[in-house]
């Protein structure tokens, strides 16, 4: 904990910059949060951590003035109190300032714009009345990157950016905000990073954390809301910890290992500490057959891929982000436009290009997206809806829809899944991210895929959802069911995969010895294949 040394030689707690006292909310008849008090100091950063449906959005939600608190609730920032609820949009003007998984920022857009053009037009201290100058923008936003150490030209289009830089983008937006909301007031303010990390490849988080601690080294204090334990031991001061709603521990990170911080968070001892490990060292699975074989696999970001994957096997494929390892689910499955190469799966063979998704389902080959929002969920239909959806057809009886029946399959499958709360009615908006991931594979599961094809399952997921998914993936594979699973997180291809696949330059390039695996084995190898398109280059650009 942040700490200031007055005259006297004794250390005094820093000051309160944030002070959240009986935060409660309940939707319909569940209590999403129940009286929970939260503390951030000046020059502190604390972790918000919890399973997904703990109430760590709904708090978040209630900060940025989204939902109001039930009867009770206080706010304080910087030591005066704040009328609850925030106006929508208003918490600029309390000292508050977030960034959200969803960024928020337009593509189209130059950096100078999204950095500060819009927030001047919506902010009071705008300065709409007077033209924009183009070159002291751009010039202000070479000095606030500058400033955090950020290296981005402000006449770059933000949709060329990168993940990282997209996100590093999000954050000198928000902490300038900050910076001139601190022009004209005493208060440090508190900004707060929702899932800020889910995004990025592991190699580029340190640009991230590097850039969070100069936020705080220039005033500001940061709430930090992660699934992330790496990045929350990385740069968090203290940790407060949710579990169904209420606060069940607020602990310094320097005292608390990782196996206590995971019983916090799942309320369970070791169980969700690492998930259960899907090979075992030294032996192989017997092989059932060949489920998936690709040849000479070109379009998009690939170029020549040749795999193979039998009944009951988790291939793993590792790569840096655009290495063309992003592409090969969505190739597989039909959705990635100028594809071609041959294929054979569930019985069927021929040319890449002829498959479409309404084909690949006929197949039974499932695909789970990395951007399950945009991609895999429908985000207006109810819980029932999407995790039915591709098997409405089985609910009609006499051109009319048993909802009855759709209700009681949803509740089954809410309950086998682990889905929470089990009320299919709701909108699947109104779920946790992990728990639309549960409904997402509940969906495919109605079709008894042959070969499911996943790319970042468990983005944005908590520790101990991540292990109820790879308990699922460990009894589909005891069914005969084909895994390729495409992740930046070695980690987790190190504890999931049969073998692991190497992709670099849209490329299968090498297998990683093994099992067991490690994530150390796992990244020398990505960086190894790096290195070698690198010096390869080299050598034809001196020739």
């Amino acid at each position: 904990m942040a700490a200031s040394q007055p005259q006297g030689g004794a250390a005094q707690p820093a000051p309160v910059q944030l002070s959240a006292r009986r935060f409660s909310k309940t939707f319909g008849r569940e209590r999403a949060l129940d009286s929970v008090d939260l503390e951030v100091h000046a020059g502190e950063v604390v972790a918000l951590l919890g399973e997904n449906g703990s109430g760590k959005s709904t708090f978040v939600k209630i900060l940025s003035g989204y939902h109001a608190p039930e009867p009770g609730a206080e706010l304080w920032i910087g030591g005066r109190q704040v009328a609850l609820p925030v106006p929508l949009g208003g918490f600029r003007d309390i000292g508050l300032s977030f960034v959200f998984q969803d960024l928020g920022l337009a593509n189209e857009r130059s950096v100078v714009e999204n950095l500060f053009v819009g927030h001047r037009v919506v902010s009071a201290r705008g300065r709409l009345s007077r033209p924009i100058n183009w070159r002291a923008e751009r010039r202000a936003a070479r000095a606030a990157f500058e400033r955090y150490g950020v290296e981005l030209e402000p006449a770059a289009r933000v949709g060329q950016l990168s993940a990282t830089g997209q996100a590093l983008l999000g954050i000198v937006r928000a902490a300038e905000e900050l910076r001139e909301y601190r022009a004209g007031s005493d208060v440090g303010g508190v900004l707060v990073l929702d899932e800020p990390t889910v995004f990025l490849p592991e190699h580029e988080k340190v640009f991230l954390f590097d850039l969070v601690r100069r936020v705080v080294a220039d005033g500001t204090s940061v709430l930090f809301v992660s699934h992330d334990m790496t990045a929350v031991r990385e740069i968090a001061h203290r940790a407060v910890v949710l579990r169904d709603g209420r606060e069940v521990g607020d602990v310094l990170m320097s005292e608390t290992t990782d196996q206590e911080l995971v019983e916090l968070v799942s309320g369970h001892r070791e169980r969700h500490s690492a998930a259960p490990a899907l090979n075992v060292p030294g032996e192989a699975k017997p092989s059932q057959g060949v489920a998936l074989a690709v040849a000479s696999l070109s379009g998009g970001g690939l170029h020549g891929v040749d795999l193979t994957i039998d009944a009951g096997e988790i291939l793993g494929v590792a790569g840096l982000l655009g290495s063309g390892s992003e592409d090969l689910p969505y190739a597989l499955f039909g959705a990635l436009p100028g594809v071609r190469g041959t294929m054979r799966a569930g019985g069927w063979s021929g040319d890449v290009a002829n498959m479409t998704p309404r084909r690949a389902q006929a197949l039974r080959l499932a695909l789970v997206p990395a951007d399950r929002k945009r991609y895999g969920l429908a985000p207006a239909l109810s819980v029932e809806k999407n995790m039915l959806s591709l098997v409405l057809g089985r609910y009609f009886g006499r051109g009319v829809l048993g909802h009855r029946r759709i209700r009681r399959t949803a509740t089954e499958r809410s309950v086998t899944f682990g889905i929470r709360p089990h009320n299919p009615a709701l909108e699947i908006a109104a779920l946790s991210g992990g728990n639309q991931q549960k409904v997402l594979l509940a969906r495919w599961f109605e079709l008894l895929p042959h070969v499911l094809l996943l790319h970042e399952p468990t983005q944005g997921v908590d520790v101990a959802t991540r292990a109820e998914i790879y308990e699922i993936m460990r009894e589909l594979c005891a069914q005969g069911v084909a895994i390729l699973w495409v992740s930046t997180d070695f980690d987790e291809l190190a504890t999931v995969a049969d073998r692991i696949a190497v992709c670099d330059s849209g490329r299968i390039v090498s297998y990683v010895s093994g099992p067991p695996f490690t994530r150390d084995r796992i990244t020398s190898a990505v960086y190894a294949a790096a290195a070698a398109r690198g010096s390869k280059q080299g050598t034809l650009a001196a020739a």
